[in-house]
């Protein structure tokens, strides 16, 4: 891009531009341009040189990157959604059908979903392929400062603020047991054992509350999935997220014929 141009405002709540921003990130990534949580550098300005070409509009990396973290985070807050029992998602509506007085207290604690609860979350398929991932490295902070909020609009020199990424695990936040510099390591191989035991539950119990779905089973697909990994493993998760999500991906991972595909 020359210098001296105007720089456009982003707005990636805009179907368009996010549905273009969305479709060259999933191209860079398919090249083999990931890195870590992201895409290498090297990507943003063939993104933003492309955007030019479909949308009249410049923009820089940063605001690209922005624009990532913003989707990014948006998925995670979906994701862990999705993982509540009974999560009451609606196919057809792609929105949660939760009573008020759930909304309510679920909103005490992750205020940051309120942007899900009367729309879906736009792209949603093309999201999974980006950040499927990120459920199992995803942050486990979950509070609204300093995140863009649903629906608004960043400049160039907006930038948005991404907690760091560590392991998730499907419990509820508020009983994780927090380390503190005074304890013991014997307490922390404890509380570390006490964690993938709590961990195996909850999976347990959502493998429960599914069985009933239409298609093939939830346990007819775990059965499979655990000769191959185990719960540790950040695919594990990942395929939990996507049995529970159709019928279709689970009938798809059935007709498969060996271990090795």
């Amino acid at each position: 891009m020359s210098q001296n141009v105007e720089i456009s405002r982003a707005n990636w709540t805009d179907p368009i531009q996010r549905k273009h921003f969305i479709d060259l990130c999933l191209q860079e990534a398919n090249k083999g341009f990931r890195s870590g949580g992201g895409l290498k550098s090297s990507a943003w300005p063939r993104i933003a040189e492309e955007l030019e070409k479909l949308l009249g509009k410049r923009y820089t990396s940063k605001q690209l990157k922005n624009g990532w973290d913003y989707m990014k985070r948006q998925y995670l807050i979906w994701s862990k959604m999705m993982t509540m029992t009974g999560h009451g998602y609606n196919s057809v509506t792609k929105t949660f059908d939760w009573p008020a007085e759930k909304w309510e207290e679920y909103l005490q604690k992750y205020p940051e979903a309120k942007q899900f609860r009367f729309k879906p979350l736009a792209n949603v398929e093309e999201l999974e392929t980006l950040f499927g991932g990120v459920l199992a490295t995803g942050s486990k902070n979950w509070s609204s400062g300093g995140v863009i909020a649903s629906g608004a609009e960043e400049s160039s020199t907006h930038s948005t603020s991404m907690p760091s990424e560590t392991s998730i695990s499907l419990e509820e936040d508020e009983d994780l047991t927090r380390n503190t510099n005074d304890e013991a390591e014997g307490s922390k191989k404890k509380q570390k054992k006490g964690k993938k035991e709590q961990t195996q539950e909850e999976i347990n119990r959502i493998v429960n509350v599914l069985e009933n779905f239409e298609g093939p089973s939830i346990k007819e697909c775990m059965k499979i999935l655990k000769k191959l990994l185990t719960y540790e493993d950040p695919l594990y998760y990942v395929a939990i997220n996507a049995f529970c999500k159709k019928k279709e991906y689970r009938e798809v991972w059935m007709e498969m014929e060996n271990d090795e595909e």
